[in-house]
């Protein structure tokens, strides 16, 4: 019976650790939430860079005969 009292009070022990760490973590989010909330406009956001557009293909079979020349080349 005492073996058994024990890995309860380990358990409630583990338990209590486990529920007080997330307590801590949800505060610490909440507050560092709160703080970038409030200082904000000293974070300014870059501006997305637009990527680069692909170059149009004047003719799409020149695609076509790349590829077919690649498998060709690659079957031997």
């Amino acid at each position: 019976m005492d073996l058994l009292m024990q890995g309860i009070v380990l358990m409630v022990i583990g338990m209590a650790t486990v529920f007080a760490f997330l307590v801590l973590l949800i505060l610490a989010m909440n507050g560092s939430a709160a703080f970038f909330r409030k200082y904000a406009h000293l974070f300014p956001e870059e501006a997305p860079t637009p990527a680069k557009a692909a170059p149009a293909v004047a003719d799409p079979g020149a695609e076509i005969a790349v590829a077919l020349a690649a498998i060709k080349a690659k079957r031997g």
